[in-house]
């Protein structure tokens, strides 16, 4: 280890909450390290990120979070899939929840590519430090050690400092391995550092003074469908999807993207064609322009919040009703606390995209973020809320097979105290289904805590885009990694969903709506088409004919209302026909419906 190293690990020596360990792997034991992405395993003593089949690879040890800290391990690559000036191996220091982010969040990368170069970037991709070494990972075990004290950060390879520089963009955070286009293997891994305790304690700003709307009246549900609280009258849902993109992601309420006057517009142009509902991801983008706000915020973005309010006074004074996106799991530093205090290294087997589904620890940071979001807008103006339709508690649901616990084809998980064998397809059917399931209902609470009169939702494809039944136990077929639920369980008589939220689209190229992957005669949940369209490799006339015949058919099969996708796409140039081209927001509101 290098001087600098030693000094801070001197001056850590006396600090208070100082954590000393290292990981050895011995008896070919995980020791607790939880997979983001890429296969990891244990072996001969070493974690080894196997990972061919896909290029990067993340390991954290999640609820660990540090100020000062040194890490360090012993690493070597033993197989690249690419050039030895592409890949690389090595450490992720000061990262916000890195098991469930991943590696290009935020924190600092320090890795040694196969030829010797040793790097220092920030995952927002900003370079900290390169230097050509003699250190062969392709051949040799090498030490490669990254310390954070304050704005200081010292990189050392076999115990020789190689980067030292200045940079205080990540204060603190969690430590992962990384990988990236290589079989990594990884050994007494120590990290040294002051832990940090979760900081559970919110500070949520008030929103901002302002004259209440006339309210619009609220919106229920009954057997026979939607219908209109104060006069009974029936209510079908009938409208558009609508988002404004920046980099490739939904970022319609985000800081210098949200537009008051163009909002106003669309709105008014929906409202002159008929339209009585929209559906808008109202989380997005996350981040210093986002909802959850910079990584060391704990709470909600304010200025975000008051974008949120705005757009609904808009749609209250067209007479909107809004169906809200809440996608994905909500990341700053309170957010974070919240799934690490929850988690408590629960079902390390399930990774990736799948935790957020699966784990209490995401699941509890959504809850309160569902909490905080309802009851800002429920301070700014309690009428706000009227205007919302139906919570949506993602915009389409899925877990990835390539994924934990599923990528796995032999052993078991264990998961909220029940124990799944994964050599079995119906078992594995049923991890998804109680998974899910206990999801959608623990948010459902929470949306019921916060607005008791609310609706919820859930959006979600069905299983024939890959031409797969509703049920087939996750299997491994090469096919679309990404699976969707069955409608039949968050349609289903156990569900706390108000109502279900099925996409339509010529999947094989023909409107078909196919009763038996809908599994319509076992949902018993009201359920709307939140999302139609066509893809643009059909003209106009063939657009309009399917969209046509699709809503003929999901309105034969008992579906309460439909929402085309898309008003239009601001930010890209679109997979499928717009509203605003070719008339077809005209024509699609003026279709018949029951």
């Amino acid at each position: 280890m290098l001087p600098g190293l030693l000094l801070v690990l001197a001056a850590l020596s006396g600090a208070p909450a100082l954590f000393d360990r290292t990981w050895d792997f011995y008896d070919d034991d995980l020791q607790s390290w939880v997979a983001h992405s890429g296969i990891w395993e244990a072996e001969d003593d070493i974690l080894v990120h196997q990972g061919t089949d896909k290029r990067a690879g993340l390991a954290a040890q999640p609820g660990l979070r540090f100020g000062e800290v040194v890490v360090e391990t012993d690493l070597c690559i033993p197989e690249v899939f690419s050039d030895s000036e592409t890949v690389w191996a090595g450490l992720l220091v000061h990262a916000a929840n890195p098991a469930a982010n991943g590696a290009w969040h935020d924190g600092y990368q320090c890795f040694v590519r196969a030829n010797g170069l040793v790097e220092l970037h920030r995952a927002d991709g900003k370079a900290l430090g390169a230097v050509q070494t003699r250190a062969q990972p392709l051949e040799e075990t090498v030490r490669l050690g990254c310390a954070v004290r304050g704005t200081h950060i010292e990189v050392s390879v076999n115990g020789e400092r190689v980067i030292e520089t200045e940079d205080g963009a990540c204060p603190n955070g969690e430590v992962a391995l990384i990988s990236f286009g290589a079989v990594a293997a990884f050994d007494n891994v120590r990290i040294c550092g002051t832990r940090l305790d979760p900081d559970l304690e919110s500070t949520q700003a008030s929103p901002a003074p302002h004259a209440p709307v006339a309210a619009l009246p609220r919106v229920a549900l009954r057997k026979d469908g939607f219908f209109v609280k104060d006069s009974g009258a029936r209510f079908t849902p009938r409208g558009f999807n609508h988002t404004v993109l920046a980099k490739n992601w939904h970022a319609t309420f985000n800081i210098g993207t949200y537009d008051h006057a163009a909002m106003d517009k669309t709105l008014a142009a929906m409202e002159q064609l008929g339209a009585n509902v929209i559906r808008v991801w109202i989380w997005g983008i996350q981040g210093e322009t986002g909802f959850t706000g910079n990584p060391a915020a704990r709470g909600l973005n304010s200025a975000y919040m008051e974008n949120v309010a705005d757009f609904l006074r808009l749609a209250t004074k067209h007479r909107i009703y809004v169906i809200p996106v809440l996608d994905e799991t909500p990341h700053n530093a309170y957010y974070d606390a919240v799934d690490a205090a929850a988690s408590d290294g629960a079902a390390p087997d399930v990774t990736g995209y799948t935790r957020q589904y699966l784990l209490p620890g995401p699941i509890a940071a959504k809850v309160a973020a569902i909490r905080d979001f309802i009851e800002f807008l429920r301070d700014a103006d309690a009428g706000l809320l009227n205007a919302v339709l139906g919570w949506s508690l993602a915009n389409e649901i899925f877990v990835n097979y390539t994924d934990g616990p599923f990528a796995k084809t032999e052993g078991s998980v264990t998961i909220s105290g029940k124990t799944y064998d994964l050599s079995d397809p119906e078992q594995r059917q049923r991890c998804y289904d109680d998974g899910i399931l206990r999801w959608a209902n623990t948010l459902a609470d929470a949306v019921e805590a916060a607005d008791p009169e609310a609706l919820v939702t859930a959006g979600m494809w069905t299983s024939d885009a890959a031409g797969r039944a509703p049920a087939y136990g996750l299997l491994h077929q090469g096919q679309d990694v990404r699976v969707p639920p069955r409608p039949s369980v968050l349609g289903g008589p156990e569900s706390k969903l108000d109502f279900i939220d099925v996409h339509v689209y010529p999947w094989d190229g023909t409107p078909t709506v196919r009763r038996e992957m809908h599994e319509r005669d076992a949902v018993v949940r009201p359920a709307i088409v939140g999302e139609y369209g066509v893809f643009k490799n059909k003209t106009p006339e063939e657009a309009r004919a399917m969209c046509k015949e699709m809503l003929a058919q999901a309105y034969g099969m008992g579906y309460l209302g439909d929402l085309f996708w898309i008003w239009d796409l601001v930010g890209v140039p679109g997979q499928t026909w717009s509203a605003v081209e070719e008339g077809l927001g005209a024509y699609v509101m003026g279709l018949p419906r029951p």
